[in-house]
């Protein structure tokens, strides 16, 4: 009986043993004539390698469960057209299509020395749950790793500067994209990039609720983060997005969002179908909302508009809201213009003063604790609405302790001066 045991145990490591196989000093081109067996599931290569070995694996091993590739280069190739119409194949960069559509394959390292993912390089990999990303990966391209519908989570590094358009979308499973702003130990970064995101990247990752981005965004295409899970995304210290572009976010699950001091609009459906959110800080650098911006934004109780000049709209910027029922908060001198702008009237009004970072109304030194206690971590930003960037920059500093101060003077001098001029007249009506 034990000896049956025995076999049957020999039998099966063999079995295992069959399915994989390791490849060593591999030349460019020379991966079909290394590999003995194409049913096999698990392959390990080191050496050199180019778009003629991503070829063989495309088309002939389609059992692949694992794939290491960590220990490989990727050398330039030039010839026949492989993936697509193209002919050519940068070094360093994993060629697009290259992997796409691999529907048995669950984990996969990267060469650790790859700078690019080419156009849905791996596009498709259902079964994708395990990617070992590059330490210095700079450019995911478009449609890279779309219909990944397997992959939960992912780490890149501080080298990324692109993500292409649809980059990560449909990966239904997603919950996890961070970006680490720390480089590893053995890559130097001269300067952090800045990054560029394509328009679709994250769209319709359903799954999607922690997206840190890392180093500082530049631009971000339309529907970059439209139907994603996403309940906060904190943009205020990405201070170089000029605007929120159409149907950004458009059937989020958005919750709590803030905006960096640097958007001038707001773009059209950027907000539509945000049932969640509830209250909103738009920058005093915004001067255009555009069309059906936040319509069906029904969960919407608090709108505060920074700009003192009335910002322009698209049509039909809050359809579908009762705007009476939400507040809108604006400065005083502005109120009036609110007051008589079309759209922007149909709300509930009151006065917005500078300072008043707890919201009641009244500029004091109570105003002054809060920003103090957020500068000394006792408290959080989030919970003051933005009011709590009393100078509208991206930071809470000391800068915010004196603007609330110098309203508090400002104030204080407004009374005693009315104080004198009403003693004056009642001397001059005394006399």
């Amino acid at each position: 009986m034990m000896q049956r045991i025995t076999l049957a145990v020999i039998a099966m490591a063999m079995t295992l043993l069959s399915g994989a196989q390791q490849v060593e000093n591999c030349k460019a081109g020379q991966l079909a004539t290394l590999v003995d067996d194409c049913n096999i599931t698990r392959l390990e290569v080191s050496g050199h390698i180019d778009a003629r070995d991503f070829r063989f694996i495309a088309d002939s091993l389609r059992q692949l469960v694992e794939l290491d590739l960590g220990a490989t280069v990727v050398d330039a190739y030039s010839g026949d057209p492989l993936f697509g119409n193209s002919g050519t194949y940068n070094a360093g960069e994993v060629p697009c299509l290259s992997l796409a559509g691999l529907t048995s394959l669950q984990r996969l390292v990267l060469p650790r020395r790859a700078t690019a993912l080419g156009d849905g390089s791996l596009a498709g990999c259902t079964q994708l749950s395990t990617v070992d990303m590059p330490a210095g990966l700079s450019r995911v391209g478009d449609y890279a790793l779309t219909g990944c519908t397997a992959l939960s989570t992912l780490t890149l590094t501080a080298a990324l500067s692109h993500i292409g358009e649809g980059a990560f979308s449909h990966c239904t499973a997603l919950q996890s994209l961070v970006i680490s702003e720390t480089p590893p130990a053995d890559t130097v970064i001269v300067a952090a990039p800045q990054l560029t995101i394509g328009a679709r990247a994250f769209a319709h990752c359903p799954a999607l609720r922690t997206l840190d981005l890392g180093h500082v965004a530049r631009t971000m295409g339309a529907e970059a983060l439209a139907d994603t899970g996403l309940e906060q995304l904190d943009l205020s210290r990405h201070t170089q997005l000029d605007s929120l572009p159409d149907w950004a976010l458009t059937n989020s699950e958005l919750r709590q969002l803030s905006l960096p001091g640097s958007v001038r609009s707001i773009g059209d459906g950027a907000l539509m179908n945000v049932a969640s959110l509830s209250q909103l800080t738009l920058p005093a650098t915004v001067d255009y909302i555009g069309s059906y911006a936040m319509a069906y934004t029904t969960g919407l109780k608090q709108l505060e508009s920074k700009p003192t000049e009335v910002p322009a709209l698209g049509d039909s910027v809050w359809y579908g809201i009762n705007q009476s029922a939400v507040t809108l908060r604006v400065s005083p001198q502005s109120l009036t213009a609110y007051r008589s702008a079309q759209q922007w009237c149909n709300f509930a009004m009151a006065s917005l003063q500078r300072g008043d970072v707890d919201g009641n109304g009244v500029v004091d030194i109570a105003d002054v604790n809060i920003i103090i206690n957020i500068m000394l971590g006792r408290d959080n930003a989030d919970n003051y609405e933005g009011r709590a960037y009393v100078t509208d920059d991206s930071n809470i500093d000391i800068a915010d302790v004196n603007a609330v101060i110098n309203v508090m003077l400002a104030r204080l001098l407004a009374l005693r001066r009315a104080a004198a001029l009403a003693a004056q007249s009642q001397q001059q009506i005394t006399h």
